[in-house]
């Protein structure tokens, strides 16, 4: 792992020519600051890369973000997908329609107050280097965009009070790091899910994840094939986690049994205990709560039916300068991914993490 990510950065800090145009139904190799979103975008009109990660991943491994310049992927034939473009700011573009109208009265922004949580390692923790992965990010992206903006990060770990009531009464101006639902079908969200997409503002995509389905070695479940196999199972998924990667798919009450608790551990002591079947969970949070519960032996990731997500920085839409806030957070966020800043923080951040699992194993 530590060598795979050595070899990466080195190839991004190499790299120097500007992406090429992609087309569905061809090879396209990897050039400096490519996202596999923002290929999707130039191959398919559109931000959802789960097509190409899923028909690469023996190449890229399990991390979308770690793509090599210079490695080439297939991007596969999509009889349905929009016109090829330029990458558009999609989730930007949104953000300005949704937004409410100028407020002249609204006070000057003087500071942004972000607030996050702990127990979602290796993006935030207070007791994590940085405050994690993702935290590092939004503090760089803020100097990039604007060294002058002041700005503070605070960590509160409810979670769902983050959504429910803080930014809604604007005691903070955004909150990280969330999943963007498919708010394009917004009827087939949960209410939770289509709250975010209504009531709130994303900024790009800041990090790409990848949510696995976790069941016990042995069970049978570890193999599925398809998402009917799921039916009728009890599937953990912790509270304030996003539902569209299961709502999306069908696996909805009374399909299943949907078990909520407030972690990650909790998930896993579930699969472990026997009460739950399945845990659909980020891959890189599960591998870490894994080797703290010692069960990395016992609990593994179906193969092949792993779903692809973005992470991104919210801001309420009542809030008179959401416009204002995202539009510095992208700029800084640009910035990073053009100069090769933006691998780096997260190719050292993984590295840590890998680092501190070893010594639990």
């Amino acid at each position: 792992m530590q060598t795979l990510l050595a070899v990466s950065f080195i190839a991004l800090s190499a790299g120097t020519n500007l992406a090429a145009a992609q087309e569905a139904c061809s090879t396209y190799t990897i050039q400096r600051g490519d996202t596999l979103t923002n290929i999707s975008k130039r191959a398919y009109g559109n931000g959802d890369f789960s097509k190409i990660f899923l028909a690469n991943r023996a190449t890229i491994g399990n991390n979308p973000n770690l793509i090599e310049v210079g490695q080439q992927i297939e991007l596969p034939c999509n009889e349905t997908a929009a016109p090829a473009q330029e990458a558009p700011a999609t989730e930007t573009v949104v953000a300005a329609e949704a937004a409410p109208a100028a407020q002249p009265t609204a006070a000057a922004l003087t500071e942004i107050a972000f607030v996050t949580g702990n127990d979602y390692p290796p993006f935030t923790g207070e007791d994590l280097p940085d405050g994690g992965i993702f935290t590092k990010l939004v503090r760089t992206a803020m100097l990039r965009g604007d060294k002058k903006q002041d700005y503070s990060i605070d960590f509160v770990n409810d979670w769902s009070s983050h959504l429910d009531s803080l930014l809604p009464r604007q005691a903070f101006d955004a909150t990280f790091p969330w999943s963007r639902p498919d708010c394009e079908n917004l009827e087939t969200l949960s209410p939770k899910d289509a709250y975010r997409c209504t009531d709130f503002n994303f900024s790009e995509s800041f990090y790409e994840i990848v949510d696995g389905f976790f069941a016990v070695k042995g069970s049978g479940l570890e193999n599925a094939q398809t998402y009917e196999d799921y039916v009728g199972k009890r599937i953990c998924r912790p509270e304030s986690y996003s539902l569209s990667g299961l709502t999306s798919v069908g696996l909805v009450e009374p399909a299943i049994t949907l078990v909520r608790p407030t972690s990650v551990a909790d998930c896993f002591e579930g699969l472990a205990t026997g009460t739950v079947d399945i845990a659909h969970l980020e891959v890189q949070v599960a591998s870490d709560a894994l080797a703290d519960l010692g069960l990395k032996n016992d609990i593994v990731e179906d193969p092949h039916l792993a779903q692809v997500k973005t992470l991104r920085v919210m801001v309420h839409k009542s809030n008179p300068h959401s416009a204002e806030i995202l539009d510095l957070i992208n700029r800084g966020l640009t910035e990073m991914r053009e100069s090769g800043e933006w691998f780096d923080i997260v190719s050292a951040g993984l590295m840590a993490q890998t680092e501190e699992e070893m010594k639990k194993n």
